[in-house]
């Protein structure tokens, strides 16, 4: 069976290479590959982007002397596009795998997730043993998926190519539940009231900034990060976007 993965960059690769041939890139502009779908990490307000990632992009940007680009696209995307360097790294809520480890490099982690079930509160989900024989959503290409196909054996995996689309099915009566990251099941639930969730698992890893293999970027990013964690710059994110009330 051919990886899904792969399948991915061929088609991203496909899909944009007239995009990468035709735009000469500014070495004073980082850009990054982003998924504007899932608040609070990234989202659109008004057309703009807004969120703890996109932030945090920013401030990355500005410290290592450079002005910050943003491409919107679907997460299943982000990781082809930059490897095909259309992005110069992605910013998504994106989780270190060994899987992932072996195309690309990482930053060091900036934030450490865990997993909830959003269910409709007239349906409600207790136990692990409840997502037997359910239909539940995940992000297609997440951590999500590898949890569920590892964890929740004879569950019906529906991937999604965002949890947008997912909360959207559940509120339809599609699926029983949707996986998704603790602090954007509480978004979604906050404007949703008649959805509830429920943490199910902790995240072995954390979110970090993805890059092409050899990357003179990652150590930089590093040390922004570093700074600015001792700065207290991102306990002003989380503040800002995380707090799960």
């Amino acid at each position: 069976m051919i990886n899904k993965y792969i399948i991915a960059l061929i088609l991203v690769s496909l899909s944009l290479c007239c995009l990468s041939c035709k735009e000469q890139k500014d070495p004073d502009v980082l850009i990054f590959a982003t998924s504007a779908e899932y608040p609070p990490f990234e989202y659109k307000v008004h057309g703009k982007l807004t969120g703890f990632d996109i932030d945090l992009g920013r401030l990355i940007a500005e410290n290592i002397g450079k002005k910050v680009k943003f491409k919107d696209m679907q997460f299943s995307a982000i990781l082809p596009a930059v490897q095909s360097e259309i992005a110069d790294a992605a910013i998504a809520t994106i989780t270190i795998t060994e899987g992932r480890k072996k195309n690309f490099d990482f930053s060091m982690p900036y934030y450490v997730e865990s997993m909830s079930i959003i269910f409709k509160k007239k349906a409600p989900f207790k136990t692990k043993s409840n997502l037997i024989g359910k239909k539940i959503a995940c992000q297609l290409g997440s951590t999500m998926e590898i949890w569920l196909k590892e964890h929740a054996k004879g569950t019906e995996i529906i991937m999604m190519d965002n949890n947008l689309q997912a909360v959207e099915a559940l509120k339809a009566g599609h699926i029983y539940g949707v996986l998704i990251d603790t602090v954007q099941a509480n978004a979604f639930t906050k404007k949703n009231p008649e959805l509830g969730y429920k943490v199910i698992a902790q995240a072995d890893t954390g979110y970090a900034v993805a890059f092409k293999k050899g990357s003179s970027l990652v150590e930089q990013v590093n040390q922004v990060i570093r700074v600015l964690e001792a700065k207290g710059e991102i306990e002003k994110l989380k503040k800002k976007y995380l707090e799960v009330q």
